[in-house]
């Protein structure tokens, strides 16, 4: 990441406080520990019945577990292609996991057969690696096809490679070189490859790649189809698939683009590609040579007319596939996406098509079962279609992102039952447990008398959750404080701004550089940072990135501008530790030491503050650490070491490793930090998915999660979590939020 941040958003926050006894009076009612909100006397919830649990709301959605296809398995939201191979079984490129996955004949059981899914690591050319099962390494595929003897080809789109994974599960590179993206034919490593997308294979055991060769200024100038031998010689089928671009509009002038051609062989062996540029069907003869099947091709001839193939029109094709009689089938988007069968003839014929997809303002309404996110598709020797489809979440910010995927199985006639993939759970209710609904739950906080304060992001709310798991909405009829008045609409709207609270259970949060407090349903302004961090601009602008509150009610906020500020109870600012527009790493006292870009904080008992340091490696070149400042402002190195790249890694504090930030999606994720009674540090890791512990020892180790591993496990630690975000801890309870959810976790 580089240049100009004009607003970053900056969320979870894990704090020190306390899940006990809940509240005793009403809010804003004297004596009260929790002046922000009471809710009514209830008995203490029974403990839970396993170390890992659910306290309130729904762990479904995306995924990367293997399982029963329609109770466990989860996929993650961006498939690939499909390939049925000869025993029945559906093989399936999970792209957003980096990750080859299978489907079983009968259509009950999900399995991964190659690929970690621990790519993405910042700023890497590729993320390449041979080996067997899950010891392979991918890089966003988006192509796959099958031979008759059972063996798996992976057009590995961003390592611009083509491998080849046996039946028995071995991946080895076909061709190409590794993160190199060229045009070079030649044998094997020799030859390069530029964003393969598209394969297929032919009863020969030719290999035929659909590329996207990208010019500097990320448009593609053109789109070729190579050919690699089964001696691995690479050769230039043709050099430009297309003949007309695609124009895009993302902001000014329209970009010109050649989309990837869609690449499927016939029985014979005879190469078919559909052609979302030209919206025509073409067949290949063994020199290269092109006939159109179907369509006509013309300029800004799209459309969706069936009939004979030169009335025919096509728009945006995004799957082709043959059935075992031979017979030709594309899905096609024209406003709504359609399956449609061309015959031997050229004639199309449209089976499939959504009738209505008006989304929800939520971005809900028309996902999977309505076929209106029909993204890829394949036949089955059984005659239906299957249809990886996805669905969707609405964010804070206004936008539809994708959120999880489903396999359908399809008829000709458009009836459709579940096959794979568990819908997410998002949304907004109050209730008890898993009958309450969040959406993206961020930072979260408790205080003293045991209220869990939730940054609900996709909500644009607070949430509060009880110690037995009854959720209610801040600041709403029928929830805790019915209105904050003053700055409440501040306070609640800032939808990823991260919670802390102090001794005395009042709610501090950020927008921007303001400091606001909330206190009996009141929301004030505490400070506002802009004279401090608006003195020396740097790549970064004044945004406030963590805040902590001690037991004394004193109140500390990070900035990415090198400095930690402390604001005692009158709101008087002063500067606690670095320098604002210095950056580096250097511990010392006060303004004497040096930090990053700096994220979340916790205190803890003794007053200490803890701190994430290192966001935005690719800009600033420090390492990810946490930092450890003691009340009179010395700041030490507590983990992690400042020269080494983001990663994963237990062991000696010094030369653990740590990755506090995940790109992927919305929002930006960022690590949290909270401490026990006993002195341990918990740091959450959204990108690997787990919880890291920094012990007293000096050792680091994983208690909560499995590296790479996403969904939810309850039960025996460590468990599998779903990218951990906020986190709160008090004795041997931990609260974690987690997509859609709060879980919580009794510690050894």
């Amino acid at each position: 990441m580089s240049g100009v941040v004009s607003r970053i958003p900056f969320q979870r926050v894990g704090i020190l406080a306390a899940l006990v006894v809940p509240l005793l009076s009403a809010c804003g009612g004297g004596g009260s520990s929790d002046p922000v909100t009471a809710p009514p006397t209830t008995q203490p919830p029974p403990a839970p019945a396993t170390p890992l649990s659910l306290l309130a709301g729904n762990t479904d959605g995306a995924g990367n577990l293997d399982g029963a296809a329609q109770s466990t398995a989860r996929l993650s939201a961006y498939i690939g292609g499909m390939a049925v191979n000869s025993t029945g079984e559906v093989v399936i490129v999970d792209s957003g996991n980096n990750q080859v996955r299978k489907l079983s004949a009968d259509r009950t059981q999900v399995t991964t057969l190659a690929g970690g899914s621990d790519a993405g690591v910042f700023n890497v050319p590729s993320n390449h690696a041979d080996g067997s099962g899950t010891a392979a390494r991918f890089y966003h595929p988006m192509g796959v096809a099958v031979d008759a003897a059972g063996n798996t080809y992976v057009a590995d789109t961003d390592n611009h490679l083509v491998r080849k994974i046996s039946a028995a599960g071995a991946v080895t590179t076909l061709a190409g070189k590794p993160g190199v993206c060229g045009n070079q034919d030649g044998a094997g490593s020799a030859a390069t490859l530029c964003r393969p997308a598209s394969i297929a294979v032919d009863k020969a055991g030719n290999l035929y790649v659909a590329e996207v060769r990208e010019s500097t200024t990320h448009s593609s100038v053109a789109n070729p189809i190579r050919k690699i031998a089964p001696t691995g010689e690479v050769t230039t089928l043709t050099s430009k698939a297309s003949q007309n671009p695609t124009l895009v509009f993302i902001s000014g002038p329209a970009i010109e683009i050649y989309r990837p051609v869609l690449l499927a062989t016939d029985s014979t062996g005879v190469l078919y590609a559909a052609d979302p540029n030209d919206h025509v069907i073409r067949r290949y003869a063994a020199d290269g040579q092109p006939t159109v099947v179907s369509g006509v091709v013309a300029a800004n001839n799209e459309g969706n007319t069936d009939g004979a193939a030169s009335v025919a029109k096509f728009s945006y094709l995004k799957a082709i596939a043959f059935d075992t009689a031979n017979r030709l089938f594309v899905l096609d988007w024209y406003g709504t996406p359609a399956i449609r069968q061309i015959g031997s003839d050229g004639s199309v014929t449209t089976l499939v098509r959504a009738n209505s997809c008006n989304f929800a303002g939520d971005g809900t309404g028309a996902g999977p079962g309505t076929f209106c996110t029909a993204d890829q598709m394949t036949v089955t020797p059984d005659g239906r279609f299957l249809v990886a489809e996805t669905g969707m979440t609405r964010s804070a910010a206004g936008f539809n992102t994708f959120s999880y995927a489903q396999l359908r199985s399809y008829t000709p006639q458009g009836t459709s039952t579940v096959v794979a993939g568990i819908p997410a759970a998002a949304g907004a209710d109050d209730g008890q447990g898993s009958s309450a609904r969040f959406a993206t739950p961020g930072s979260i906080a408790l205080n003293p008398a045991g209220t869990l304060y939730v940054r609900d992001e996709g909500n644009r709310t607070i949430r509060t959750v009880q110690a037995d798991g009854l959720v209610r909405t801040l600041g709403k009829p029928g929830g805790h404080c019915a209105a904050i008045t003053g700055l409440g609409e501040d306070v609640l709207s800032n939808s990823t701004a991260p919670l802390a609270t102090d001794g005395a259970g009042n709610l501090y949060t950020i927008d921007d550089a303001r400091i606001l407090k909330t206190a009996n349903c009141q929301a004030v302004l505490l400070a506002d940072l802009a004279p401090w961090l608006d003195k020396v601009p740097t790549a970064f602008l004044g945004v406030a990135s963590g805040i902590a509150a001690d037991t004394a009610g004193n109140v500390y906020v990070a900035s990415l501008k090198g400095a930690i500020f402390k604001i005692d109870t009158k709101g008087e600012v002063t500067l606690f530790a670095g320098s604002v527009g210095t950056v580096g790493h250097v511990d010392g006292q006060g303004a004497a030491a040096q930090f990053s870009a700096l994220g979340q904080m916790t205190t803890d008992a003794a007053g200490n503050l803890y701190v994430i340091d290192g966001l935005f490696y690719d800009t600033n070149k420090v390492g990810p650490t946490v930092r450890k400042i003691t009340p009179s402002g010395a700041v030490t190195t507590l983990a992690g070491s400042p020269s080494a790249a983001p990663g994963y890694a237990d062991g000696p504090a010094a030369a653990a490793r740590f990755t506090v930030q995940q790109y992927a999606g919305w929002p930006a994720q960022t690590a949290s930090l909270a401490v026990d009674n006993r002195g341990n540090v918990y740091v959450t890791d959204p990108f690997t998915s787990v919880v890291r512990k920094i012990g007293t020892d000096g050792q680091v180790s994983t208690p909560v999660g499995q590296a790479w591993k996403y969904g939810f496990a309850a039960g025996d630690l460590p468990g599998i979590i779903n990218r951990p975000t906020g986190i709160a801890v008090r004795g041997s309870m931990m609260y974690l939020s987690v997509p859609n959810a709060v879980v919580q976790v009794q510690l050894p």
